[in-house]
């Protein structure tokens, strides 16, 4: 799971041995070029979205005075209304699988996890065609639905790596189990949930696909509207640039909330004693527990089947956004593997190194996916309006991947961080001592102890790259639809039967390694390996 703490997990220390003889600073050269360039890719978006925020704009004085104003205030509202929803449920919901024993627990505490899989935009087609409402509060009711995992997962995490002294020592001078958990459980878990429900602000922040189903006017449709309706580059970099300065502060605040907090860990750990409680309560618990299941992920699917069995096959196949779909998430996810694996190749050398790079993929994947792809094509514009024209075919899929590529290396980075990280610098001098070159090491060493978590990377981005609609949409080439683009474009024309099936194929495609990585992380303890 991706953490908002770039120095979560400081990798061991290796040098900058073949890196280059210059060394400013006391760097190499070389050094310092992996560095500009990882700092280049997800910084170049931004830095060309506020240059062209600079340019002369038709309408921007017109959206400013009519609609900006509403567009801010929606987007505030949503998101700290939807945040906190998702906080509570999350909180409640992994206190619930930490701390009690209750009747379906073992499955619960895998399957809260799997909304995960379910895209906000997806979810939206279904709750938005099966009570007939649109607006900001069938908006919230979503975005709280999908979102919730984000700040279980994280508050569960914490809850299970708690020091069991503490609780006890509560417990013996007389707390309760709520009072325990408001005082002792609570404040130790407030930096994972912290980071929990920062990620739940980033989606909504980011968010394109649910927003204009619903018919909410957020800043990301103002960035939409002012660039696809009114074609005014400039005014949709200045929302894009407004967008952005929410997002910052969101990602400030949430750093600024843990400042001076530690997660609370334990120095021993053993199996946390579950509460028994009574029948009555159990059925609670179960029923809650359920109940947030069934809203994130049950129902829309059911909802979707039910529409899709009942249109039948639609008129246009499938055949094209598959094809599409997995075309995109290849060469994607290529992209995002090689800028991941020189991260984690720059991380190992030190700790620093190991913040840095994390910070950086953070920043990228802060970045909303409608202010990424803005940002090529005002780097495009710059280098002359037929470039814009002319974004199709080759170019439009290379933007593409530079776009998933600067977004999503943080969600490949962990993984094969962790993959390298297995390779000991003893292993690697040992290798050296018996002869073998740096790409030998690499290729019989590194590379195969690496393999597994490489899949695992790859596999995630992949997920992110087929739920990806914002940049997906903005920057495309002509004719080439994924099955996002598709369901939406269907589901724009309020055609959900149709919808419906590109729909349940991205649910499904998500679902497979959602449910792998949540039914193994209900397995594993902490103090496991």
């Amino acid at each position: 799971m991706t953490t908002l703490d770039p120095a979560a997990r400081p990798s061991p220390t290796r040098d900058w041995e073949g890196l280059g003889s210059a060394k400013p600073l006391g760097l190499p050269l070389k050094a310092w070029a992996l560095y500009a360039l990882l700092v280049a890719i997800p910084g170049l978006p931004v830095l060309f979205t506020l240059l062209a925020a600079f340019g002369p704009s038709e309408s921007f004085d017109h959206i400013a005075r009519v609609l900006l104003g509403e567009m801010a205030l929606t987007s505030l509202s949503l998101l700290v209304i939807s945040t906190l929803g998702a906080t509570i449920f999350g909180v409640i919901a992994a206190w619930f699988v930490t701390a009690y024993q209750f009747w379906g627990r073992t499955a619960l505490s895998w399957a809260l996890a799997l909304p995960l899989a379910m895209p906000a935009y997806v979810s939206a087609y279904a709750w938005g065609d099966l009570t007939g409402a649109r607006g900001f509060w069938i908006a919230t009711l979503v975005y709280v639905t999908t979102l919730y995992p984000y700040v279980y997962l994280a508050a569960r995490s914490a809850f299970e790596a708690q020091s069991v002294c503490a609780l006890e020592a509560a417990r013996l001078l007389g707390a309760g189990a709520w009072k325990r958990f408001f005082r002792v459980a609570l404040p130790l878990a407030r930096p994972a949930i912290a980071a929990g429900a920062a990620l739940t602000g980033l989606e909504i922040a980011a968010d394109y696909g649910a927003a204009d189903h619903l018919g909410v006017s957020t800043l990301t449709i103002g960035v939409f509207r002012a660039w696809f309706s009114m074609g005014d580059l400039a005014a949709a970099a200045r929302i894009a640039c407004l967008l952005l300065v929410g997002v910052l502060f969101l990602v400030w605040l949430e750093r600024k909330s843990r400042a001076g907090l530690v997660s609370g860990g334990s120095t021993r750990w053993r199996t946390p004693q579950r509460a028994k409680v009574s029948g009555l309560v159990q059925l609670q618990i179960t029923s809650f527990c359920f109940a947030i299941l069934t809203l994130g992920l049950i129902i829309p699917v059911l909802h979707l089947a039910n529409l899709a069995i009942a249109s039948g096959l639609p008129e246009r196949a499938l055949s094209k956004p598959l094809a599409a779909t997995a075309l995109l998430c290849a060469l994607g996810a290529s992209a995002t593997l090689v800028l991941a694996g020189l991260s984690a190749f720059v991380g190992q050398r030190s700790a620093q190194a190991s913040a840095f790079v994390r910070a950086v993929s953070l920043a990228g994947y802060a970045t909303p996916g409608a202010v990424t792809a803005l940002g090529i094509l005002a780097a495009l514009a710059l280098s002359g309006s037929q470039m814009v024209a002319a974004l199709s075919g080759p170019l439009a899929i290379i933007a593409l991947c530079y776009a998933y590529a600067a977004r999503f290396t943080a969600a490949g980075l962990e993984p094969l961080s962790a993959g390298l990280e297995k390779s000991t610098r003893s292993m690697r001098e040992s290798a050296q001592t018996l002869g073998a070159s740096r790409i030998k090491r690499f290729l019989n060493l590194e590379a195969p102890l690496a393999a597994p978590s490489a899949f695992a990377a790859a596999l995630i981005v992949a997920v992110e790259i087929a739920k990806e609609l914002p940049a997906t949409t903005i920057l495309r080439p002509f004719g080439l639809d994924t099955l996002a683009v598709r369901a939406h474009a269907y589901a724009a024309d309020e055609r959900l039967g149709a919808a419906a099936w590109p729909a349940l194929a991205i649910v499904l495609v998500a679902l497979i390694p959602t449910l792998l990585f949540s039914h193994g992380l209900s397995k594993s303890r902490a103090g496991q390996s």
